[in-house]
């Protein structure tokens, strides 16, 4: 009688590999919906949120009941006030991209309830898990176990656990960006003309919902054109028409209706909200994270950028070197910190009550753990992202998982220089954890290849003698 297991003993000795990452990778998954289910089953949430929350709330809301994309000072109105009467009441608004209310927009109808709220939840939890196993196919052809490890990595990380609870931008354009990543991976110069239109879309779709990232496309089209990707122009083109095919309604309706297509105020308030040292105003440990609500001048800065930008260079003028050292150093160690500013908790942006994180074991150690090697993996993210730029022979990695590596040190670098600049809150980078804990691993494994290589070059000198 044939042993029923002897095809799996095959398998395993043919590719033992492959099936322990795919195994390991399937633990992984489980336990990333585990953690993200379980966090939103057992927190306590308000049913009506604030602060960022509640605006897209409101243009989500106001689209969905009454046709308008905008907000309203007050709370929601009634779902059977009239149309003419709410069009009235609210005014258009351009300051949100409407990449994430239009994604809420979906979920609501009539009066805004509970079971509405939860199912948009629920459907970030999906995403967020979707995302953990793109993170791995995104690295996975770099070395299956830095795919593995960003994976588990990602699953574990308490921030993009419990951003899914809130109505905010981050569990959306997480999944978005490493789609976005997913997709370049893939690209190559044979790739098919489809797969560059659907990577311009998906890259449109994410600068919908967080805008910051659309200026990497000018970074990108050069790279792809003049390295060895050696990418057609026809190609680049459809990428870029790809994203100009989702992009150009919203700039339109903002021409039209504003006479801009980029509301202006947005990059004033960011770089205003930027300038305050340690993100305090004067020190003072009260103002971390709202400097802006501490300073007399706040109103006079934010409306102008040219006032904003003369008193900023008064200041730095007065302490030249704490201002060096903020746009130098700080910032970038203030957006890749552990711990969020003005925030309700270190992992919550806003108050969460009875969350397994602060009673479950399983949950409060692997935070604690993911705490304690934060730090190292940001700054291993931090080396990989020059490390990728030596040359290949240095590297000892294929031509496309290198070219691959340094599209990605790209957008690395061009979100370190945009928060440079801007207001560097660590929230903004969370949708970014699943790439620098990719490129942490990737340091590991550029150096250990390395050193390996150093040590065989070693032992073959010695043989020779």
């Amino acid at each position: 009688m044939q042993n029923p297991f002897g095809r799996l003993t095959d398998l395993l000795q043919r590719e033992p590999r492959a099936i322990l990452v795919t195994g390991l990778l399937v633990l992984v998954v489980g336990v990333s919906f585990f953690l993200r289910y379980q966090s939103f089953a057992q927190t306590e949430l308000s049913r009506y949120p604030n602060g960022d929350a509640a605006k897209y709330l409101l243009y989500a809301y106001n689209l969905k009941n009454f046709g308008v994309y905008g907000k309203t000072d007050m709370a929601l109105l009634p779902p059977n006030t009239p149309r003419d009467a709410a069009q009235q009441s609210i005014e258009p608004g351009s300051l949100v991209t409407p990449g994430y209310p239009f994604f809420v927009a979906y979920f609501l109808g009539g009066e805004y309830t509970e079971d509405q709220r939860d199912n948009i939840i629920r459907t970030q939890v999906i995403l967020s898990v979707l995302t953990v196993l793109l993170t791995y196919f995104v690295f996975s052809p770099v070395n299956p176990y830095v795919g593995l490890g960003a994976a588990a990595l990602t699953a574990f990380s308490p921030h993009l656990v419990n951003m899914n609870l809130f109505l905010l931008t981050e569990p959306l354009f997480c999944f978005l960006l490493v789609s976005f990543i997913f997709l370049l991976s893939r690209l190559r110069r044979e790739s098919p003309a489809p797969l560059f239109l659907l990577t311009g879309i998906v890259f449109g779709m994410a600068t919908l919902t967080r805008p910051w990232v659309q200026g990497y496309l000018f970074l990108l089209i050069p790279f792809m054109m003049l390295s060895t990707w050696k990418i057609k122009l026809s190609r680049v083109a459809l990428l870029v028409l790809g994203f100009a095919i989702l992009m150009s309604p919203w700039l339109l309706r903002n021409q039209l209706t504003f006479g801009f297509m980029v509301d202006p105020t947005l990059s004033v308030a960011s770089f205003h909200h930027g300038m305050y040292p340690d993100m305090m105003y004067d020190g003072n440990p009260e103002s971390l994270g709202v400097a802006y609500n501490f300073d007399p001048m706040a109103a006079e800065l934010g409306k102008s950028s040219d006032t904003t930008i003369a008193e900023l260079k008064r200041r730095a003028s007065e302490e030249p070197w704490t201002y060096l050292r903020w746009y130098t150093v700080g910032k970038t160690v203030s957006v890749l910190s552990w711990s969020m500013i003005a925030a309700a908790d270190a992992t919550f942006v806003y108050v969460a009550n009875n969350t397994p994180y602060f009673s479950a074991p399983f949950f409060y150690h692997s935070s604690y753990a993911m705490e304690q090697v934060h730090g190292l993996l940001m700054i291993l993210a931090l080396a990989a992202t020059f490390v990728v730029w030596l040359p290949r022979r240095s590297l000892k990695v294929s031509e496309d998982s290198l070219l691959f590596l340094r599209a990605t040190s790209l957008l690395v670098l061009y979100f370190l220089v945009m928060h440079s600049i801007g207001a560097p809150y660590p929230r903004y980078s969370v949708p970014m954890r699943p790439v620098l804990y990719g490129m942490a691993l990737a340091a590991i494994l550029l150096g250990w290849q390395w050193a390996r290589s150093r040590l065989s070059a070693g032992k073959t000198q010695t043989s020779v003698e």
